[in-house]
């Protein structure tokens, strides 16, 4: 990565040999001005070059750290979630190589993905908003509920929980048809894509952010759209965590609105650093923390409460 500094000196030391150009060439200048001028672009030259040497040192030093980390990952995570099940949301611009990398350390750790569920753009147009709600009705199961009070995002976000999570391992498994046709519905409508089996149920949830905080002047609406959905897998699922990168745990991004929710705090974690070796380690360990019944926000953002769980969650033995 190239350091802002780097760009800076650049661009001062173009203008500067411009300069000097100058003042050579139209000789209207000479003796000490024109040796300040070479003697100050050869420093600049050299701060440059200083600049790229510590760039280059501190990318050497982070890849490898990510390699230490990878390369002892499988044996730190190993049997975190045994006997549990995931299932992968992946909200609209979220990246899809953070997902197959989580889901290689959540394979490690013992879980079964049950499978991945990708929200379309169509889901946050405001223009689809009465179809979705619509839809939403007529692929009700009979056996859930919608609050008075929810809009239809909340009502959206909670019929889809009902079939994707559980916090019953004996429903676990075997495809619910029930399940299916939601799925389908929903897919079928152009709301969402899906693959796997998510209709076979997962007790634990991960939630992936979209990649990049949102500018758009819409962006606290469709926040507030994104974020029912974690809250409505919490309260059908063992353990619901929300990951990103830094971007969107910062103003307009999806982590930064769930830990601004006061409805989350308890029941949805986060953590912000998934993009990285460390932060796919602290996704395991607040899954493993959910599974306790404890939550938390991890990660470098403002507010957390720290890089990961603290203590680390410890392996439980499943039969």
């Amino acid at each position: 990565m190239i350091d802002f500094r780097y760009h800076i000196v650049s661009i001062i030391a173009v203008f500067l040999a411009l300069a000097l150009g100058l003042v050579v060439g139209a000789s209207a200048l000479r003796g000490p001005l024109v040796d300040q001028l070479k003697d100050r672009s050869s420093q600049l030259e050299k701060d440059n070059q200083r600049w790229r040497d510590q760039t280059r040192l501190t990318d050497q030093l982070n890849n490898y750290d990510g390699q230490v980390v990878d390369g002892v990952t499988p044996q730190v995570v190993e049997g975190r979630l045994k006997g549990e099940s995931v299932v992968f949301i992946e909200a609209p611009g979220a990246d899809d190589q953070m997902r197959a990398k989580m889901a290689d350390v959540v394979s490690k750790a013992g879980a079964r993905i049950s499978g991945y569920v990708a929200l379309q753009d169509k889901y946050l147009d405001e223009n689809q908003l009465t179809t979705l709600n619509e839809l939403t009705d007529q692929l009700r199961p009979t056996t859930v509920e919608f609050g008075s009070d929810d809009s239809p995002y909340d009502r959206t976000a909670v019929e889809l929980a009902s079939v994707l999570v559980t916090q019953q391992a004996s429903s676990v498994g075997p495809e619910d048809p029930a399940a299916g046709q939601v799925l389908a519905g929903f897919k079928t409508a152009g709301f969402l894509n899906y693959s796997g089996q998510p209709a076979t149920r997962a007790t634990l949830a991960i939630v992936i952010a979209p990649a990049a905080a949102s500018k758009d002047k819409n962006a606290d609406a469709e926040n507030k759209a994104l974020v029912a959905l974690p809250l409505a897998l919490s309260g059908y699922a063992n353990g619901t965590v929300a990951i990103g990168n830094a971007d969107a745990a910062s103003e307009g991004g999806m982590l930064k609105a769930i830990r601004d929710e006061s409805k989350a705090e308890g029941h949805v974690s986060t953590v912000d650093t998934a993009n990285a070796s460390t932060g796919r380690l602290t996704t395991v360990f607040a899954l493993g923390y959910a599974t306790q019944g404890k939550t938390g926000d991890y990660g470098v953002g403002s507010g957390v409460d720290g890089p990961m769980p603290t203590p680390v969650p410890t392996v439980l033995k499943k039969k």
